[in-house]
């Protein structure tokens, strides 16, 4: 079969950053006979800059794939109108491109958000006489609105109504729902009129990737003295997570549990500096805001640590992101605000913490818990690296989605 990945954020492979679910499925499906043509921006969503094509090119052609840049114009903010207006805009452009194309698939994989180019997308694939699977990464426009300005939410109607539509629309007219939790799946199914088949397949981990990476990674900076404790808080740094609580709760401990335990702030966002700020403010010695770090090199420091903290806000509703389960893969504690499915494995497994999002003295109770029960720590480490090795492993996820997809096309 030809199946089109219609994704605009994801990286591919040669991409800086590590290859995530996309990647993970484009080679899958490759490895089974299919050809796989993945549609793209020429704008990195993570970095906010144009993407390296040749670099990403060759590698996606050495990995047997086939990519399509469509032009999107920048944007600065994940949550903001011009951000609406470009991903419009590379919604139009890959409909024209796709229109041109002289091959038709059979499936098309697309990806909402961006609702408006999920909706184009099942409208191609109608064109074509082609199924189509809506994966579901986030929800649009709910979590779009409430993280808008409160200034700017009255004047968002007409933009929200838009949205709304092309969920609708996208919704109404595939012919599968995948999505990365429970609840964004459900919530998409809500918008249907017809029986369709729906799968959650969460975003897990390439395990024996992640492994090899922190082995290569290993380096003296996050090399980890004995009997030392340390923290991670990794992925964006951004109004969606609650990372600056976690700064506050490193403020209020300071050296009363002991000068080994230190914090470790990962990769890079708009909030990025007023981080550094309150941690030159605060003179938080046992804070490291790191910036962005290669695969390699944060995969070995993730290594190195007892517990990842899983923190954004509720309403926001990221409810399984893809930092947990690199934590899982890690070994590491998870330290949990999230509440629904991601509290739930958390407790089912016996492999973390939950404490309130914002609440700095939750926060820092669940850290003092961590460091005082060393023996509960070790559990819980062996039980997060078990839920990997059993659950949460591409391997073990990813075959299901692409039987999906077969089934679908044939």
């Amino acid at each position: 079969m030809l199946i089109w990945i219609v994704n605009p954020f994801d990286p591919l492979p040669g991409d800086p950053e590590q290859e995530g679910r996309y990647a993970t499925l484009a080679r899958l499906l490759v490895a089974r006979g299919h050809r796989v043509r993945w549609w793209t921006s020429n704008f990195s969503h993570r970095f906010k800059r144009t993407v390296d094509q040749g670099t990403i090119a060759q590698a996606c052609h050495a990995s047997g794939i086939e990519v399509e840049f469509t032009p999107a114009p920048p944007y600065f903010r994940n949550v903001g109108l011009r951000r609406v207006w470009s991903n419009g805009l590379l919604a139009s452009r890959f409909r024209e491109a796709a229109r041109r194309s002289p091959e038709k698939p059979d499936v098309l994989v697309v990806s909402s958000p961006p609702p408006v180019l999920a909706a184009v997308a099942v409208d191609v694939a109608r064109r074509f006489n082609a199924k189509s699977v809506i994966d579901v990464q986030d929800l649009w426009p709910d979590a779009f609105t409430s993280l808008a300005p409160r200034a700017l939410r009255p004047l968002l109607g007409p933009v929200i109504w838009a949205l709304r539509g092309n969920v609708r629309r996208a919704a109404r007219g595939c012919d599968a729902i995948v999505g990365v939790a429970d609840a964004y799946v459900q919530n998409l199914f809500r918008e249907t009129n017809a029986t369709k088949r729906i799968a959650t397949i969460p975003l897990g981990v390439d395990l024996a990737a992640f492994d090899a990476a922190a082995v290569q990674g290993r380096c003296e900076r996050f090399t980890k003295p004995a009997g030392a404790v340390w923290l991670a808080y990794t992925g964006s740094l951004n109004r969606n997570y609650d990372f600056l609580t976690i700064l506050r709760a490193a403020a209020k401990i300071g050296s009363r549990l002991g000068t080994g335990l230190r914090f470790f702030i990962t990769s890079r966002g708009e909030l990025a500096e007023r981080a550094q700020a309150y941690v030159r403010a605060q003179q938080l010695s046992n804070v490291t805001l790191t910036g962005f770090l290669e695969f390699e090199t944060w995969a070995y420091l993730l290594s190195q640590c007892d517990a990842g903290f899983n923190a954004s806000f509720p309403e926001v509703m990221i409810f399984l992101p893809n930092k947990i389960f690199y934590y899982l893969a890690a070994g590491a504690v998870v330290l949990n605000t999230i509440p629904g499915q991601c509290s739930r494995i958390v407790r089912d497994a016996g492999c973390g913490l939950d404490y309130a999002a914002g609440d700095v003295d939750s926060c820092a109770a669940a850290i003092e818990r961590l460091v005082h029960d060393v023996s509960g720590r070790q559990a819980m480490q062996k039980a997060a690296r078990r839920l990997a090795e059993t659950t949460y492993d591409r391997a073990i996820l990813f075959p299901k989605y692409a039987e999906l997809i077969e089934r679908l096309g044939t």
